[in-house]
């Protein structure tokens, strides 16, 4: 069995980078919740205002029907601006996202597909077409050639760590039924 190493970068310039995705993944999921957020403050304030209509506990509550639609659409547009604030952010600092955002793609469409075998889809159909897609195949050819550049430029450590990943997803797509890797 082969011994799995890490790919770890202890260098000031790999500590930025992870910090930099970190930072774009926190804003990616800022996006993807002030929405939520939005309606569970909309909620709130429409339950005290309406507290506040039979037991008059703040003054400040006392808004018409109009104003309070006003306020629903400004605490809509707030969390829209903020969600386009915080995607155009995370765009901008996150280190991947020139390079590889096929990748993402790729996983975005593998997760929806995991989602899809949860609730019930044709697991026959779905390994079919994990076979048919070469999609492991494809894996291992970018691996391989992760390792050659890491190789290429002397470092060695991160392309011993690549070359155990390709061997991993090798025999993962083996399994599969995919004997014409070349490596």
């Amino acid at each position: 069995m082969t011994a799995i190493q890490h790919l770890n970068s202890t260098d000031s310039r790999g500590r930025a980078l992870r910090a930099r995705r970190h930072t774009a993944r926190v804003l990616h999921l800022v996006g993807d919740h002030i929405g939520t957020l939005a309606i569970g403050v909309v909620g709130a304030g429409v339950v005290a205002w309406i507290v506040n209509d039979i037991v008059e506990f703040a003054p400040v509550l006392n808004v018409t029907e109009g104003v309070a639609v006003l306020l629903v659409l400004a605490v809509w547009g707030a969390a829209r601006m903020v969600e386009g604030f915080a995607y155009d952010a995370a765009d901008r600092i996150d280190p991947d996202s020139r390079d590889g955002d096929d990748l993402w793609d790729a996983t975005t469409a593998f997760q929806g597909t995991v989602e899809d075998l949860a609730n019930g889809a044709n697991y026959d159909d779905i390994r079919l077409a994990l076979q048919a897609s070469n999609a492991l195949p494809a894996l291992h050819g970018l691996t391989v050639q992760l390792r050659n550049a890491y190789a290429q430029d002397g470092e060695m450590e991160e392309a011993a760590a690549l070359s155990d990943t390709a061997a991993l997803i090798r025999a993962a797509a083996e399994s599969m039924g995919h004997r014409d890797l070349s490596e």
